[in-house]
């Protein structure tokens, strides 16, 4: 089921670590919710197993702020360990595990959202949950192999979005007939994706938020410069947090930015939605695309 924020508050991830009855395994960039928090140490207390993988040095972060969201963590009876350290930041690599989900052994919520207050209540997030057993099983393969610092393998390549290598899946949506409308927070150094876009000249609909940087405002400039419509959404009352492309056919959401980095060198998560869902993306995009200028 597909989830907007900030309208439907922290419940589907939630829900997710309620139902688990053997394991729960959580990947978040940042994880502050206090009722994320509060869920982990009642699955915890019920004798689930609980796991949880945090980005090490999530960008503009203190130090001393990540060790005490680890120890938060801890505190609620879960095991925690840092990214594994190709997804950790060194030197002007900006490289970052950057997924986000929650994964019982029969449920997945995967999406943009943080795992922080301002996800559920400021933001434009996309969720989805699913008992899909081929998700199911995907996702918990990408944990299992972060958890251990291993590969996470084909299969999960074939069922998600997921990065490292996620970059022709984007540009299958991209690419698909007819037109398509983008919602993301960023649009960096990605050069196959802006030529993409660029193809799509006027076909495509582009919303960003009102405080982009002066890269991402050039991209703007090209893209407009090739027929592409693209508009700036305030950054209140909700702001556009969320990775979204959706068409005629299919959609995806996810954690993927449309950046380089994040599609072929960070730990992303998304997935391919189709049917429903596309009419559902179409009309919340149709909304913002009415709000922003």
């Amino acid at each position: 089921m597909l989830y907007i924020e900030p309208h439907a508050g922290v419940a589907p991830i939630i829900q997710v670590i309620a139902s688990a009855r053997h394991t729960v395994h959580l990947n978040a960039y940042l994880l502050d919710d206090r009722p994320i928090l509060a869920a982990l140490r009642a699955a915890h207390a019920r004798g689930v197993q609980v796991e949880v993988i945090i980005e090490g040095k999530p960008y503009g972060l203190k130090p001393w702020k990540v060790q005490k969201e680890a120890r938060a963590i801890a505190a609620t009876g879960a095991s925690v360990k840092y990214a594994p350290a190709r997804f950790e930041s060194s030197g002007r690599r900006w490289v970052f595990d950057h997924a986000k989900y929650v994964a019982s052994g029969h449920e997945v919520e995967i999406g943009s959202a943080n795992m922080s207050w301002a996800a559920f209540h400021k933001n434009r997030e996309y969720l989805y949950v699913t008992k899909n057993p081929a998700v199911v099983k995907a996702t918990n393969m990408v944990f299992n192999a972060d958890w251990n610092n291993q590969r996470a393998g084909a299969y999960p390549h074939q069922v998600l979005v997921l990065s490292p290598g996620s970059g022709p899946k984007l540009l299958s949506a991209i690419n698909q007939p007819g037109p398509i409308d983008v919602e993301s927070e960023e649009l960096g150094h990605a050069p196959a994706i802006m030529r993409a876009l660029e193809a799509k000249g006027s076909q495509a609909r582009v919303i960003l938020p009102a405080n982009i940087n002066r890269e991402d405002r050039r991209n703007v400039n090209t893209l407009k410069a090739h027929g592409v419509q693209v508009r700036l959404m305030p950054i209140r009352p909700i702001f556009c947090h969320a990775k979204m492309i959706t068409g005629a056919r299919f959609s995806f959401i996810g954690s993927e930015n449309f950046t380089d980095i994040s599609t072929s060198a960070n730990r992303e998560t998304g997935l391919l939605l189709g049917g429903r869902d596309n009419q559902i993306l179409q009309a919340q995009f149709d909304r913002d695309w009415a709000r922003s200028g």
